[in-house]
C-alpha cells in the first residue's frame, strides 16, 4: 500500500535547495548574559568600595580594574594567562600594604596609572588609534604604526675619544608586544691607526630584550693608507671645552670627511645608488607624514624598502650575479660563502661610511653630560654594576650570521716590504726574485676571511673572585683569494669550525679600582724573588719569573685562547705561497747575520784604530824625550862617551830591546790585518755558501713537497689546533682613572 505523499511539501530528492549565503558582519557577537554577571559584580563592589574609600579611587586601582575586565570582556586583555580573581587580590593586597606609606603610596599609583596606560593602548584600538594620531603631530621625525615606532633620519654617534670613528643607524624600529628593537643600515668606520681603518656594515641587527640578538650578514673590510676615509682625521690630544658644544653636531671634520669619500666615491657606485633611489631622497617621506593609519603603514614600508636596497651590500650582490650572468660564470656564486666572499671584495673599495647624515652626537658629548651626583652614586656602588651587567650579558647571547673580513692584496704588499723585506731585496737578488713571486700572487687580489654561524656569549659575574669571560664558537671557516668583479674566485683554506676565549680580570670594571692589584714595594719584589728562587728548577719558577717581571712592569693579562677544528683544506696555490715565503725568510736570516756580522767587525775595527793613534802618539813622545836627553851634553861641544862604560851598555841593551819590540809589534799588526782579511774573505764564502745551500736544498720544490706532506696529514687529522696566551695590557691608564670616593656595596 502506497503512502500518500504530503499535501504542499516534496521530498529532498525531487526539489533540491539552493544554497544560503551567510552574511558576513564584522560586528562584535553578542556577549550572553552569563558574561554580564562578573562585570555587574565588580561595578558593584568598586561602587560599594567607593563610598567607603576616597584613596582607593585616587590610587587608581579601580580604575586598572576596571580597564582589565572591559579588556577580558572584549576578549583582548592583557596577561591573558593570569586569571582576574589572582590580578583583582593582589592589586587590593598592594594597595593595603602601599597606604602603610606615603612613599608606598605614591609609587603604587604611579605604577596603576601607568599600567592604565599601558593596558588601554593594547586592549582598546580607539585609544591606540587617538595615541598613534596625536603622536604623528608632535613627533614629525618618528612613524607609529600599531604597536611599533619607526625612527629615521637619525644622527650618528661621532666617536672622538682615544680613536676617531663613525656610527650610524639609517632606521630603527621598536616594537612594544614583544619588546624587540629592529636596526636597519648599521654602518660603522673606525680609524685604528695611521695607516689602517676598519669598515663594519649589516643590513639588519635585530635585538630582543632579555632573549636574544641576532645580527645578519656582517661584513668588516680593513683598508690600508691609500683606502682610508678619515686618514686626515686626528683624534682629540687634549680634553675641549665641551660647554661649548652642541648636544647634536652639525658638519664636524669627521662628518666632513665622510660626505667628501662619498662624493669622490666611483661612477659605479653612484649610478648604482642613483638608479635605486639615492639615500637623500628617502629621507623626504619622513617629514611629511600622514595622520592617516593605513598611509603611516605604506610610508614606514617604502623606508624600510629604501634603506635595504640601497645598502652597498645589496647594490654589489645584484652587480655581481649581473656581471656573472654576462660573463657566463654564474657557477662562481653559486654558494652562499663564495657570494659573500665576491661582495666582500666588491665593497671593499667603497667609502668607509657610504651614508653618512649630517648630524652627530659627539661620545664626549654624552660622557660629559654625565650627572655628578650619578657618577659619584655608581663609583660607591660597583655591585650595583655588576648587577646590572650580569643579567645583560647573560640574556643577550649573540648570534651571528656570517662575518667576513677582507684585506686589499696591495696593502699586504705594502706591509711586507716595510716590515719583512726591508732592503734585503736591493741587496740580494735572490730575495728580490721572491719579493717578486710573493708581490705577484698578493697584489693583483684582495683576500676575505668567512666565518659563519657565529654564537657569542660574555659572563660578567657578581663575585669579584671570578674573571670576565667572552666565548666566540665559529660554525665554519673559509678564506678566498678574489679578483675584481667576480673574475676569479679561489678557496685557498677552509677549516671545520673554530671557538675562541678571551678572560678579563674583573678589576678591569668601571669603578673597580679598589680590587686592582697594588704597585709593586721592595719587600714584595723581594719575596717574590725568595719565591723564584725556591722554585728554582721547576716549570713553577719560570711562571713566577714572568708574573715578577709584568708586576714591575705594572702590567695585568688578558688570556687568549684560538683553536681551529681539524680536518683542514689547503689549495696549492697557498701551498706555493707558504714555501717562498719560508725560503724568503731563510735568506733573510742569512742576510740578517752577515749584516750583523759586519756592523760588529766594523765596531771592532774602529776600537782597534782608536788603540792604535793612542799607541802611536805614546811612542812618538817616548822618542822625542830620548833625542833630547841624547844631545843635552853641552852647547856646540862634542861629548866622548866610553863604549865600555856599564851605563852606556846598559842603555844600549834598553835601546836595541826597544826597536826589537817595535819590530815585533809591526809584523804583529800586520799578521793580524793580513788574518782578518782572510778572515773576512772565508766568511764572506761561508755566506755565499750558506745562501748556495739554501737556494739548492731549500728550494721552492722540496719545501712544498714538506708543507704538502704536512697539510695533507691535516685534512685527514682530527681534533684541535690552535694558540694559547696572553696580552699584556698596562695598569697606568686605570689608575689615572680611578676615584678617591669611599665605598660600600663592594
Amino acid at each position: 500500500m502506497d503512502t500518500p505523499k504530503r499535501s504542499g511539501r516534496q521530498s529532498p530528492q525531487e526539489i533540491p535547495r539552493k544554497p544560503v549565503p551567510v552574511p558576513v558582519s564584522n560586528a562584535t557577537p553578542p556577549k550572553s548574559s552569563s558574561s554580564f554577571a562578573p562585570l555587574a559584580w565588580v561595578a558593584a563592589t568598586l561602587a560599594a568600595t567607593a563610598l567607603l574609600s576616597w584613596n582607593w579611587i585616587i590610587s587608581g586601582t579601580p580604575l586598572l580594574l576596571c580597564s582589565l575586565f572591559l579588556g577580558e570582556w572584549n576578549g583582548r586583555r592583557v596577561l591573558p594567562w593570569l586569571p582576574l580573581w589572582a590580578i583583582f587580590t593582589t592589586l587590593n593586597f598592594t594597595y593595603i600594604v602601599a597606604t602603610t606609606s606615603w612613599l608606598l603610596f605614591w609609587s603604587f599609583t604611579a605604577f596603576c596609572y601607568s599600567a592604565i596606560l599601558l593596558s588601554s593602548l593594547f586592549q582598546f584600538a580607539y585609544v591606540a588609534r587617538f595615541v598613534r594620531h596625536r603622536c604623528r603631530k608632535v613627533l614629525r621625525h618618528v612613524l607609529f604604526i600599531q604597536d611599533r615606532i619607526g625612527l629615521f633620519d637619525l644622527p650618528a654617534l661621532e666617536i672622538d675619544t682615544d680613536t676617531v670613528g663613525l656610527f650610524v643607524l639609517r632606521g630603527l624600529t621598536i616594537e612594544l608586544s614583544t619588546l624587540t628593537a629592529t636596526a636597519y643600515g648599521v654602518e660603522v668606520g673606525v680609524k685604528l691607526d695611521n695607516d689602517m681603518e676598519l669598515a663594519i656594515q649589516t643590513d639588519k641587527v635585530v635585538v630582543k630584550l632579555f632573549r636574544r640578538i641576532e645580527i645578519g650578514d656582517v661584513y668588516a673590510n680593513v683598508k690600508g693608507s691609500d683606502e682610508m676615509s678619515f686618514g686626515s682625521i686626528q683624534s682629540w690630544p687634549n680634553s675641549r671645552d665641551m660647554s661649548k658644544d652642541q648636544f647634536v653636531a652639525m658638519d664636524t671634520p669627521i662628518l666632513k670627511a665622510a660626505l667628501e669619500s662619498r662624493r669622490s666615491a666611483s661612477s659605479q657606485l653612484q649610478d648604482q645608488l642613483d638608479g635605486l633611489s639615492a639615500y637623500e631622497t628617502s629621507n623626504k617621506p619622513v617629514k611629511k607624514l600622514s595622520p592617516d593609519d593605513e598611509n603611516a603603514r605604506n610610508e614606514y614600508d617604502k623606508m624600510i624598502k629604501i634603506i635595504t636596497e640601497t645598502s652597498t651590500s645589496h647594490l654589489a650582490k645584484k652587480w655581481l650575479k649581473k656581471i656573472a650572468k654576462e660573463r657566463e660564470i654564474e657557477g662562481v656564486l653559486e654558494t652562499e660563502t663564495n657570494l659573500r666572499a665576491a661582495i666582500s671584495a666588491h665593497i671593499h673599495t667603497d667609502p668607509t661610511i657610504t651614508h653618512p647624515p649630517r648630524k652627530s652626537i659627539r661620545l664626549t658629548t654624552l660622557r660629559h653630560n654625565n650627572h655628578p651626583k650619578i657618577k659619584i652614586f655608581l663609583h660607591r656602588l660597583p655591585l650595583l654594576y655588576r648587577l646590572l651587567l650580569n643579567p645583560i650579558s647573560y640574556f643577550h647571547p649573540i648570534f651571528i650570521n656570517s662575518v667576513t673580513s677582507t684585506g686589499s692584496g696591495t696593502w699586504f704588499v705594502s706591509l711586507m716590504k716595510k716590515h719583512f723585506f726591508k732592503h734585503y731585496s736591493s741587496s740580494d737578488a735572490e730575495v728580490r726574485r721572491l719579493e717578486g713571486r710573493i708581490s705577484a700572487w698578493l697584489a693583483d687580489a684582495n683576500f676575505a676571511v668567512g666565518l659563519s654561524n657565529l654564537f657569542c656569549t660574555g659572563y660578567v659575574p657578581v663575585d669579584t673572585d671570578y674573571d670576565i669571560e667572552c666565548k666566540i664558537k665559529i660554525g665554519d671557516l673559509l678564506a678566498h683569494r678574489t679578483l675584481p668583479e667576480a673574475v676569479g674566485l679561489t678557496q685557498v683554506i677552509h677549516l671545520g669550525g673554530a671557538d675562541a676565549t678571551f678572560v678579563l680580570p674583573s678589576f678591569l670594571l668601571p669603578h673597580h679600582e679598589h680590587i686592582m692589584p697594588s704597585k709593586l714595594t721592595d719587600f714584595e719584589e723581594m719575596q717574590l724573588q725568595q719565591e723564584v728562587e725556591d722554585a728554582k728548577g721547576t716549570p713553577k719558577a719560570i711562571q713566577l719569573r714572568k708574573d715578577l717581571e709584568r708586576r714591575r712592569r705594572d702590567e695585568t693579562a688578558m688570556k687568549i685562547s684560538v683553536h681551529g677544528h681539524l680536518p683542514a683544506l689547503f689549495d696549492q696555490e697557498l701551498l706555493n705561497f707558504v714555501a717562498a715565503t719560508v725560503k724568503a725568510t731563510k735568506v733573510i736570516e742569512v742576510e740578517k747575520g752577515h749584516e750583523e756580522l759586519v756592523l760588529k767587525r766594523a765596531a771592532t775595527d774602529k776600537l782597534e784604530l782608536e788603540v792604535r793613534r793612542t799607541d802611536s802618539v805614546a811612542s812618538a813622545d817616548t822618542a822625542g824625550s830620548d833625542t833630547i836627553s841624547t844631545g843635552s851634553g853641552g852647547s856646540g861641544e862634542s861629548v866622548n862617551t866610553d863604549k865600555t862604560d856599564p851605563a852606556t851598555i846598559a842603555s844600549q841593551a834598553s835601546q836595541n830591546s826597544q826597536n826589537s819590540l817595535a819590530r815585533s809589534a809591526t809584523f804583529s799588526s800586520r799578521f793580524n790585518s793580513t788574518f782578518k782579511g782572510m778572515n773576512t774573505k772565508v766568511k764572506e764564502g761561508w755566506r755565499k755558501a750558506g745562501i748556495n745551500t739554501v737556494n739548492v736544498v731549500a728550494n721552492d720544490r722540496w719545501i712544498a713537497k714538506i708543507v704538502g706532506n704536512i697539510m695533507r696529514k691535516l685534512e685527514r687529522a682530527q681534533g684541535d689546533v690552535g694558540y694559547s696566551g696572553i696580552i699584556p695590557l698596562p695598569l697606568e691608564v686605570y689608575r689615572m682613572k680611578a676615584e678617591a670616593e669611599s665605598k660600600f656595596l663592594k
